[in-house]
């Protein structure tokens, strides 16, 4: 049968992207191994062992190009194939810094026009060809409680909305504070995602904020991952952090969201666009903050939350924050809720290997079944899931290494 003789190793589907972004994707084999791996924008996402290990293509072969099917508007470009294994960290390189190894050697981009036996239509290499994840992968630090450390963005959303979804990374260092909020000129506070002083979450919309005891969240002052969301047609709202539910609730039915406002991240509003309040100001850490327009599948979010993902949203994006930065926010490359490229991930794994001294261990940014968050632990690979090396948060797992290794995993780079 086919599932006995193909495996499959998968990649996200970034269906919620608009305007669509281009990602680098890579993938390696080598029969004396057995070993195959596909790395997204320079991180390495799947690794599959023994498949086919000891056998040879045959020559003479031909290579097919399918550029249609049931995805539509997809674009490809600079696709080269070599008969050798090219490193990761090279891999990561061509990703984030521009084409290396440009022409392959067994099949190079620059002839592919004369290798066409149909009508294909060729564009010259577009501007915008560079992956975009280089743009995110920074974190915003918080140092205190002040109402002159913001980040402000007039006029971002240019049509009224009847679904909102934001999803961020976050460690909080006090509660009560504002994460941000979105004011029109009708409502000050259209949505407001607020931490309570009893650690709870909420979700303000249409000033409608959350009566009584709200969704209490766990170790607020380590990593976590968290999304908001909320839509018209029956005033469901959601709050998930690290990809499990922890309340819904039904406020501002039939509320439209109106056009033309302004965002602002680290402080609560009491009037449009301001009305700051020290008291109610962040202290803390960002990452990753992305709004969209949708709701939100729970799966989607649970991709997200494997911290390996690019993915944008189709509202605001994370790197559309990082010139609007207002005050003494500090602005750290590399965020500590992130896969980092491919050299460190290798040290870091490599580590683990040294002091675990288990077969295919790797170093993973986990959660695991102590209530700490998200952090850096050794991960055997019989823990993580098959097709795409995220630990699989859904299980009580014990296949993973609980001794203090955030600080030593975190130094290495």
């Amino acid at each position: 049968m086919l599932s006995e003789i193909f495996r499959e190793a998968r990649i996200p589907i970034f269906w919620n992207e608009d305007p669509a972004y281009w990602h680098h994707i890579a993938t390696t084999w080598s029969s004396s191994t057995g070993h195959w791996r596909i790395y997204l924008d320079g991180s390495l996402v799947s690794t599959m062992h023994d498949v086919f290990s000891n056998i040879t293509i045959p020559a003479g072969g031909q290579l097919s190009l399918q550029f249609s099917g049931y995805m539509h508007n997809i674009s490809q470009s600079r696709l080269n194939i070599w008969n050798y294994e090219i490193d990761g960290h090279a891999l990561s390189l061509m990703a984030n810094k521009g084409p290396l190894f440009e022409n392959g050697n067994i099949f190079a981009w620059y002839g592919i026009k004369s290798k066409f036996k149909e009508d294909v239509y060729f564009k010259d290499t577009p501007s915008d060809l560079h992956n975009s994840r280089a743009e995110s992968v920074y974190q915003m630090n918080f140092p205190g409680a002040s109402v002159k450390n913001y980040v402000k963005i007039n006029d971002v959303v240019n049509y009224n909305l009847t679904e909102v979804s934001a999803c961020f990374w976050a460690k909080f260092l006090k509660t009560n504070c504002a994460i941000f909020a979105y004011s029109s000129r009708k409502y000050y506070v259209e949505f407001q995602a607020f931490l309570h002083n009893s650690t709870w979450l909420d979700l303000a919309v249409k000033k409608d904020f959350w009566e009584g005891k709200g969704p209490k969240i766990s170790a607020y002052d380590s990593w976590h991952f968290y999304c908001l969301q909320w839509r018209s047609f029956d005033g469901a709202m959601e709050v998930y952090q690290d990809v499990k539910k922890i309340a819904t609730k039904y406020r501002a039915k039939n509320h439209t969201i109106h056009s033309n406002g302004v965002i602002v991240l680290g402080q609560e509003l009491d009037s449009y666009g301001g009305g700051f309040n020290r008291n109610q100001a962040l202290k803390g850490s960002l990452a990753g903050l992305n709004l969209w327009s949708q709701f939100l599948t729970t799966n989607v979010i649970q991709g997200m939350a494997s911290g390996v993902l690019n993915v944008n949203g189709n509202l605001l994006q994370w790197r559309d924050f990082r010139d609007h930065v207002v005050g003494d926010i500090v602005i750290q490359n590399g965020s500590e809720a992130e896969i980092p490229e491919y050299r460190i991930q290798n040290l870091r794994d490599e580590w683990c290997e040294k002091n675990i001294s288990k077969a295919f261990t790797h170093a993973r940014f986990i959660h695991g079944r102590d209530p700490d968050g998200y952090r850096w632990r050794c991960v055997e690979a019989a823990a993580m899931l098959d097709e795409n090396m995220c630990y699989d948060i859904t299980k009580n797992s014990s296949l993973y290494h609980t001794k203090d290794t955030k600080k030593e995993l975190l130094g290495i780079n």
